[in-house]
């Protein structure tokens, strides 16, 4: 897999992260709205959270190398 089907993949799972948190935003909301627990939820949003940052440091490295690469060539 070349570098640039790397930097398409990491973007796509960056998208997919976001929507997962607004739907767990919207899980949220609806538990405090019905009295419901909102710790294990929350948690989870907390997860996303951090795999969308660590996603995110992924694709800088990614367009570093990418932007090296270009400057070799």
């Amino acid at each position: 897999m070349g570098l640039q089907e790397d930097i398409e993949r990491v973007e796509q799972h960056i998208r997919e992260i976001e929507e997962r948190i607004a739907r767990q935003r919207a899980v949220i909301t609806q538990a405090e709205e019905n009295g419901l627990p909102t710790e294990g939820p929350s948690n989870f949003l907390w997860f996303l959270k951090e795999t969308l940052s660590l996603s995110r440091d992924h694709l800088a490295r990614l367009l570093a190398d990418e932007f090296r690469a270009g400057d070799s060539r």
